[in-house]
């Protein structure tokens, strides 16, 4: 009897630049901080060559990520070349680009959309972000999403500053379609990537864990 293989589709994060213009406290791609060196962009037409590799390796979804995507100069055509390769193309923000980018992202190939939120108080996500009227171009944009189909998802790093009880009102009045939440980094875990940081906010004990992980089930 023969046993088939089976490929599952895979999940790609891009970080496309280190250069993001928030200043969050647990990350190291912070505006502020001295992690990310010089600015740095993937090069379209490298990345271009690499989708059909990624492909024929299983590739079906991708996440465009940073630093903030949104900085790259040519992110829609990011979103455009990953389209047309036939991968899923999504992108995780800070949001405050979305009402410029939103509409020619979509028309792009976007297939989702994932805003980043820290705090169900939104003056505090602000504050934390270092980005004041971020709320104001989080809801815009998640209202031009939904207006070219697009389904949005918040993106909660456990932290500090979240209080679960009040977090889904937040999301709703957001526009949000539903959540996820990511485990708080303090260190880069063998990672390149420098979304983690030496912050208070992420530096949990394991009952505040488990108690964090108890509220969002």
């Amino acid at each position: 009897m023969s046993v088939s293989k089976f490929q599952l589709p895979a999940v790609c994060d891009v970080s496309v630049t280190n250069v993001c213009n928030a200043a969050c406290e647990f990350c190291g791609f912070a505006r502020d901080k001295t992690l990310t060196g010089a600015a740095r962009y993937i090069d379209a037409d490298a990345f271009a060559r690499a989708l059909p590799i990624l492909h024929r390796r299983g590739i079906r979804y991708m996440t465009l990520q940073g630093g903030e995507p949104l900085v790259h100069p040519d992110i829609v055509q990011l979103v455009l070349q990953t389209a047309a390769a036939g991968v899923s193309c999504a992108i995780i923000t800070n949001g405050w680009f979305l009402p410029r980018y939103i509409d020619s992202l979509a028309s792009a190939g976007l297939d989702r959309l994932i805003s980043s939120i820290d705090s169900a108080n939104l003056a505090e996500h602000e504050r934390n972000r270092g980005l004041g009227g971020l709320e104001r171009r989080i809801a815009e944009g998640i209202e031009k999403a939904h207006a070219n189909g697009l389904p949005v998802q918040a993106a909660v790093t456990v932290n500090r500053l979240v209080r679960y009880a009040e977090l889904p009102n937040t999301l709703r009045c957001l526009g949000f379609d539903d959540v996820s939440f990511s485990y708080p980094r303090r260190e880069p875990l063998g990672s390149t990537s420098l979304v983690y940081g030496e912050s208070d906010l992420v530096d949990l004990d394991r009952d505040e864990l488990l108690a964090a992980l108890d509220a969002i089930g």
